[in-house]
């Protein structure tokens, strides 16, 4: 049992038809403590899912019969058993991720916005159409539509934000009358486990909420299960086509957001210069550049290089890099030593292709308390051309690499021409100049003197060309993917 905040959790467990159970397999995976690189648990892998969608087939049956209004309090206590709890999630997700405390913060506070959103369901579950008389006739014709619930959706999680994300989906799902089985990443399942024991207490049915713990193995058995009727997953966009493919292949419904490579566009007029910079390092450098939201490159204009260059690298040298458990802290390590090392390959391979290195974070020292965790400092490339890999793939650390161009045309189109197409944000004063970006751009998300443009739960998380497929975003689109609308028509004689 996951029972809360600890230097080493042992063997995980499984959380499976309202009990944590013991899992019984030949092979377990290590979950890090990246900030100090100590092995905290051991994490099984789950081969065989039927005990658990088998629980939340059972469970759905008369779960889905519960009232709407009924389903709503055990999502209300749910909230209330989280605020409760939330420093000590708040401390696993820092811990056991390598996020700051103040990360860690805001992924509980925007867990927290997805459940307030979820409360809201009646009124969603009422967008219903009902018209009289529709044929004449000697007796006359209604048709309505109805919304129903589907039945067990596997939901498959990244590591960067393993309560976040989960909640993106599991308070829509389970209020409008379905059940869930969440594999969260096996990198660091410490906290979703965590939170699995207050659906418990919040007194929802055994096997309405599930969590299994493995590697692709386990997500690929749950995507064929024959009594899964849908799939969510957040990841890459390698792992997003594979599991797109194999979901539609299965006769499942699909909702698959994948990678990123987020264009931050700062023209000539951007001010004032204090803010713009902070946001900007905060974008690329916040949780070690290891979201989705990321900026993926610093697109600088005209006479914005000469203005900006200097200033972002001399606050990209200030950021204080260190233990994320401490509150000083302004950015942690990466999830883990592999990460570390494909992030440090990617410098390496763009410095050799011409880049100019203002900041080498590779060469980064922390205290020695903690030099076996998995740090690289902030790295700012300059010189960065267009046909780079590092402008052109997701890097997932905390690298900002730097493109100079004379014109918002060549910007723009530079900013369109990759196969990403999850966010891109602009910095100016003119309001010209950012409702064009907006109206041009071809990203889900676009921002305006923001370098992060994340949005609400009430409204969809956009993505676009390889960032996304399907065609039901997350969030509030969510609540057509947890059900469908059956048409009842009817004649009374």
């Amino acid at each position: 049992m996951v029972r809360g905040f600890s230097d080493n959790y042992g063997r995980l467990p499984n959380y499976i038809d309202g009990r944590y159970v013991e899992v019984y397999t030949d092979r377990y995976l290590p979950t890090y403590d990246p900030g100090t690189g100590r092995v905290i648990g051991e994490v099984p892998v789950l081969k065989d899912v039927d005990v658990a969608v088998g629980a939340a087939a059972r469970a759905f049956e008369k779960w889905s019969r519960v009232p709407v209004y009924d389903r709503l309090q055990y999502l209300a206590r749910l909230k209330a058993l989280m605020e409760e709890h939330r420093d000590e999630i708040v401390r696993m997700l820092s811990q056991n991720v390598g996020k700051t405390l103040t990360d860690a913060r805001g992924e509980f506070r925007r867990a927290m916005d997805s459940v307030d959103m979820a409360l809201g369901t009646p009124s969603l579950m009422a967008q219903v159409l009902k018209v009289m008389n529709v044929a004449g006739g000697d007796a006359e014709i209604d048709m309505e539509t109805v919304r129903e619930p589907l039945g067990v959706f596997a939901i498959i999680t990244p590591f960067n934000f393993p309560v976040m994300i989960p909640f993106w989906f599991i308070p829509l799902a389970v209020t409008l009358g379905n059940t869930v089985v969440l594999k969260p990443s096996e990198l660091d399942p410490v906290a979703p486990l965590f939170v699995a024991s207050l659906f418990e207490r919040a007194g929802y049915p055994p096997g309405v909420v599930n969590v299994v713990t493995g590697d692709g193995a386990t997500a690929e058995a749950l995507i064929k299960h024959p009594e899964v009727v849908g799939v969510a997953f957040v990841g890459s966009t390698r792992v997003g086509q594979q599991v797109y493919a194999m979901a539609a292949a299965h006769g499942k419904r699909v909702l698959v957001g994948a990678g990123a490579k987020n264009p931050v566009v700062v023209m000539p007029d951007a001010a004032p210069a204090d803010k713009v910079v902070e946001n900007i390092i905060s974008g690329f450098f916040n949780l070690s550049g290891q979201r989705c939201l990321a900026p993926g490159n610093l697109v600088l204009v005209g006479d914005a290089y000469a203005k900006y260059r200097d200033l972002v690298v001399d606050r990209a040298r200030k950021v204080r890099v260190g233990y994320q458990l401490h509150e000083e802290t302004e950015m942690g390590p990466l999830v883990s030593d592999a990460a570390r090392k494909r992030v440090a390959g990617m410098v390496e391979k763009a410095i050799g292709e011409g880049a100019k290195p203002l900041l080498d974070g590779r060469d980064y020292r922390v205290d020695p308390a903690y030099a076996s965790g998995f740090y690289l400092g902030p790295t700012v490339l300059d010189g960065v051309a267009p046909d780079m890999e590092i402008a052109r793939e997701e890097v997932f650390g905390p690298v900002i690499p730097i493109l100079r161009f004379d014109t918002f045309e060549e910007a723009l189109e530079f900013a369109n021409s990759g196969k990403y197409g999850n966010a891109a944000s602009i910095f100016t004063t003119s309001g010209k100049y950012a409702r064009e970006f907006a109206r041009r751009v071809n990203a889900g998300n676009v921002g305006i003197n923001m370098s992060v443009a994340q949005p609400l739960p009430f409204f969809p998380f956009g993505g676009r060309k390889q960032s996304f497929f399907g065609v039901l975003h997350a969030q509030i689109d969510a609540v057509d993917f947890f059900t469908d609308r059956k048409v009842v028509m009817g004649r009374w004689w």
